[in-house]
């Protein structure tokens, strides 16, 4: 199987990456222009309850619902929306609702829910799916961050969303939106790669090994580190594949591969278990049911399925997918 090893082609095949708007950067700060957007015939709106997203169930899987104008009552009733951009044939805004505004919505589609995007994503369209994430990413850090870190007075909401100021005038400080850069890395060894099992995790889940780098770190300092601190493994080689953004909450995944010196390794207070897996081991412990891995929408699961591939095993998520098929028709 080819894989491709341009960075920039290696991150568009992950989930959530592929937007695909302009950010219309250069409207941010013009508010007759911003208006004039809000009031246009083909304006989508992107609704947020709670950090949850409006959805439905559809022939070819789950859909992102939009709204139209005039189907909210108020769309600035918690705040201004937000502008994301344009796909040059319509505009999009997200906009947070009341639970008043959530059940007026949901009583005029009753087909839709709001729901978790982080699993409800993984049969989505690609480009809707990103700019979903896009508006929770924007949302969840305009919700945290609606007072100012220095004198705790109010921030106002500017740059059509992307700004935020504080309202004290001797303060006035800016606040632009933040992300928790994190690396995730699938340590090798030879022909194994190394999985590691967390205790907080759904039971016989496995995945690579990841981390939030630290104050002071580069990217590599911190593969490295978390390696070591979660495994006892030392490395010898480290290589950058793709990134991903993760906003659950405030991600940025930063995807590595990693050769091991040698397969010792031990279990940390992070981790209560470690097994290291051939292909052809990890096809019979998939099927088998017992390793459950992470969802296909993560850049976990893509770094694991691309260096399964290249190592000969043939298709991860086809195999993954026939393990879900064989525990779901198993009874209880």
């Amino acid at each position: 199987m080819a894989l491709s090893i341009d960075r920039y082609s290696r991150s568009n095949r992950n989930r959530f990456t592929s937007v695909r708007l302009d950010r219309l950067v250069e409207q941010r700060d013009n508010p007759e222009w911003v208006s004039s957007a809000l009031a246009a015939d083909d304006v989508h709106f992107v609704p947020l309850w709670r950090s949850r997203s409006l959805l439905e169930r559809g022939d070819e899987g789950t859909i992102a619902v939009y709204l139209r104008p005039g189907e909210l009552d108020a769309i600035d009733r918690i705040q201004p929306p937000t502008l994301l951009g344009t796909d040059e044939k319509r505009t999009y805004f997200a906009v947070s609702l009341t639970d008043a505004q959530k059940d007026a919505v949901l009583a005029a589609r009753p087909d839709a829910r709001f729901a978790n995007l982080r699993m409800a994503s993984i049969d989505m369209d690609a480009k809707h799916a990103g700019i979903l994430a896009y508006a929770k990413a924007l949302h969840y850090w305009q919700h945290r961050h609606r007072f100012c870190g220095v004198c705790g007075n109010a921030n106002r909401l500017l740059s059509a969303g992307h700004r935020l100021k504080c309202t004290n005038e001797e303060c006035a400080r800016e606040t632009f939106p933040r992300i928790d850069p994190a690396i995730i890395v699938l340590v090798t060894h030879g022909d194994a790669c190394l999985l590691g099992r967390n205790a907080r995790w759904p039971e016989k889940r496995f995945s690579t090994l990841a981390g939030f780098v630290e104050p002071g770190e580069s990217l590599e300092d911190a593969v490295v580190r978390e390696v070591y601190e979660e495994a006892q493994v030392q490395l010898r080689d480290i290589r950058y594949v793709s990134s991903q953004p993760w906003p659950f909450p405030a991600s940025s995944m930063c995807g590595f591969y990693a050769e091991a010196i040698s397969r010792d390794c031990a279990v940390s207070d992070e981790l209560e278990e470690l097994r290291w897996y051939s292909t052809e081991e990890l096809t019979r412990a998939v099927l088998a049911g017992e390793v459950i891995l992470s969802p296909t929408v993560s850049i976990a699961f893509q770094l694991l399925a691309d260096w399964f591939a290249r190592a000969g095993g043939g298709d991860l998520e086809a195999i993954a997918r026939e393990a879900k098929h064989r525990r779901e028709d198993t009874p209880d």
